[in-house]
């Protein structure tokens, strides 16, 4: 699976850097001093404080362990832990990833434009397709690990560099030597499957990857490789790697080839 490399310029993170109040885990994650929105199952309270996430961006906020959201997360990530030969370890901290007003606009946009093509709603499925699936990457910092929420000024950090700006094909760069799918943005329905991409670069007993959020709309299935790739087939949005018998694949892929087609929504650190 290809990796991001290195980043440019990078700003810095105006994220909080302690979580807590006198409602405890029931705070909203940025004001501390009013309930989240149980009702939605929200990290915030109501609209002011999600604008003011959105000020905030580039960072993470933890999310409580108490809080639905939490356990939803590491719900899929325990259920899709499918590789028997690598010991499971489980979801310790769980993190939002903050993006900012124009990230959110140009991926809803794109969203929005892909529902159009394809009507998912009416057949019961979400906006565009919409799925989350897992990404690997290297982490040179210890973003994540306890007391480590401030994202690292390293340029040759991958897993900060998504965080900050996103995905960017002009930072593609081919980790494992070939890119099955050509020239896109890979992830997989598979945690396991993105923990053999998740490195570390300095000394952590934590592993870290990110939850994505992807506009999958129409998905081409492929089983072999396809390497010069740069779009989907005509007519299509992704493509989807499926695992069959005499395929390339033993476990599943996804691939974007639009940069607002994906976005970075969660940071999970086991």
């Amino acid at each position: 699976m290809p990796k991001q490399p290195q980043r440019h310029q990078p700003q810095p993170s105006h994220a909080p850097a302690v979580v807590g109040s006198s409602l405890g885990q029931r705070a909203c994650v940025i004001c501390k001093s009013a309930p989240y929105d149980a009702a939605r199952e929200s990290l915030f309270c109501g609209y002011a404080c999600l604008k003011k996430a959105e000020a905030m961006a580039p960072g993470i906020i933890e999310i409580p362990m108490s809080h639905p959201k939490f356990r939803n997360i590491a719900h899929q990530f325990t259920q899709k832990w499918l590789h028997t030969n690598v010991a499971f370890r489980p979801p310790k901290h769980i993190y939002i990833v903050l993006q900012s007003a124009s990230q959110k606009a140009s991926y809803a946009r794109y969203k929005a434009k892909v529902e159009r093509e394809g009507n998912f709603v009416a057949s019961g499925r979400t906006e565009g397709n919409e799925n989350r699936r897992f990404h690997g990457s290297t982490r040179q910092c210890r973003l994540g690990d306890p007391g480590n929420t401030q994202l690292c000024s390293n340029t040759n950090c991958p897993l900060c560099g998504i965080l900050r700006t996103s995905f960017d094909l002009a930072f593609f760069k081919v980790k494992t030597g070939f890119a099955r799918f050509g020239r896109g943005h890979y992830t997989t329905a598979t945690s396991s499957k993105s923990d053999s991409y998740s490195t570390n670069g300095s000394t952590s007993s934590y592993k870290a990857i990110i939850m994505t959020k992807v506009v999958v709309g129409r998905g081409y299935k492929m089983t072999q490789n396809a390497q010069t790739l740069t779009a989907p087939p005509t007519g299509f949005h992704s493509v989807l790697g499926e695992p069959v018998q005499g395929g390339k694949l033993n476990y599943d892929e996804l691939v974007v080839y639009d940069n607002d087609a994906i976005r970075p929504a969660y940071l999970i650190v086991y």
